[in-house]
């Protein structure tokens, strides 16, 4: 499911504005103590610009609204309540049932 999602996610990026990277790479992780290896098999996590961290719905949402594809609305339009109320626990369960 997360290769599935990530390389789907990295193909709609054409801008390449996201670096997607496993949540294996301990360097990369040393870089950001905020975030567990744990909670990054839990969910895909994001690290904005600005240095605020996305999870799970949020964060698939947040890169597919910026990705300049023709259903980059959709990514928009499912940021917005209720659409998001019902993205977060639909991502949990998928993310849940996925092991």
């Amino acid at each position: 499911m997360c290769v599935g999602v990530s390389g789907w996610l990295s193909r709609i990026d054409g801008k390449k504005q996201f670096r997607l990277e496993p949540y294996q790479n301990q360097a990369l992780l040393a870089q950001f103590p905020q975030i567990s290896p744990e909670a990054c098999e839990r969910e895909i996590h994001i690290i904005t610009r600005i240095g605020k961290v996305l999870k799970g719905a949020d964060a698939v949402l947040e890169i597919w609204s910026h990705a300049e594809h023709w259903s980059s609305f959709l990514g928009r339009l499912f940021s917005l309540p209720p659409f998001i109320w019902l993205a977060r626990p639909v991502y949990r369960l998928i993310a849940f049932l996925r092991k």
